[in-house]
């Protein structure tokens, strides 16, 4: 049912299943620990039909392995991550070192606030030892996905998240966590679980959206409500006329 949903809402690229831990799957491409690796740019190949597998070696980026779930990597990787996201380093800054490590990214107006938004994050080990992306085409190679996350503009962004109402009347379903780019996985691993989950909307780090597709969100969620989304489609909002005129810009 949900290849069904895929076609109505005409995805440009294909829903990528994340699979936390995952140690079987073959998988096209493993990235070295010898070359910096940024989550977005793999997710993206993953959305376009490639496997992808990380560890925690490979994830050598720490705000990506903090999003791919392994765990705490800003204490063992970055623990001045604060001063990165808010002013920068300042007096204590070196000829060496980045533009945006010496100036700061600036989401923070202070380090404490930027710790304080540190602190707040919801770090998990669930990545262990292994996370794979495969895109919806091969989900089947690897088994059923622990969270799902779609690239999307805001025509299909709108109707995902009012399809995640359909089943349950409520109007908060969807929430908009600050994080680096890759990191509405960790948020969305969060909700597993929970009694009334959520999905996680994402791709906010502007230092990160140059390494994005222009025009688009993401949006993550926990397998349960992807599978709930492709239930009575023939009733939903994809078969009004509103979302007929819409289809004509798609």
């Amino acid at each position: 049912m949900d290849r069904q949903m895929i076609r109505m809402l005409h995805l440009e690229t294909e829903p990528v299943g994340i699979f936390l831990g995952n140690t079987s799957a073959v998988c096209d491409l493993e990235p070295s620990p010898e070359t910096r690796n940024c989550v977005v740019p793999l997710l993206m190949a993953a959305a376009k039909g490639k496997t992808v597998a990380l560890n925690e070696e490979s994830c050598n980026c720490p705000g990506g392995a903090v999003g791919c779930c392994f765990g705490d990597e800003y204490t063992r990787r970055n623990p001045n991550i604060h001063r990165m996201v808010s002013q920068g380093y300042g007096a204590d800054a070196t000829p060496q070192m980045p533009i945006h490590m010496r100036e700061g990214e600036r989401f923070f107006c202070t380090e404490e606030l930027a710790m304080k938004w540190r602190l707040q994050t919801p770090f998990s080990d669930r990545g262990y030892p292994r996370v794979v992306f495969a895109p919806r085409s091969r989900w089947e190679e690897a088994g059923t996905p622990d969270l799902v996350l779609v690239f999307a503009d805001p025509d299909r962004l709108s109707a995902l998240v009012a399809m995640l109402g359909y089943h349950n009347g409520e109007a908060l379903n969807t929430i908009a966590p600050f994080g680096a780019a890759c990191q509405s996985i960790v948020y969305a691993v969060d909700q597993i679980g929970k009694e009334r989950p959520m999905a996680v909307m994402g791709l906010f780090d502007i230092s990160q959206r140059r390494e994005a597709l222009a025009n688009q969100l993401t949006l993550t969620m926990p397998y349960s409500l992807w599978r709930g989304l492709a239930e009575d489609l023939d009733r939903s909002c994809l078969t009004t006329h509103a979302w007929k005129e819409i289809e004509k810009r798609l």
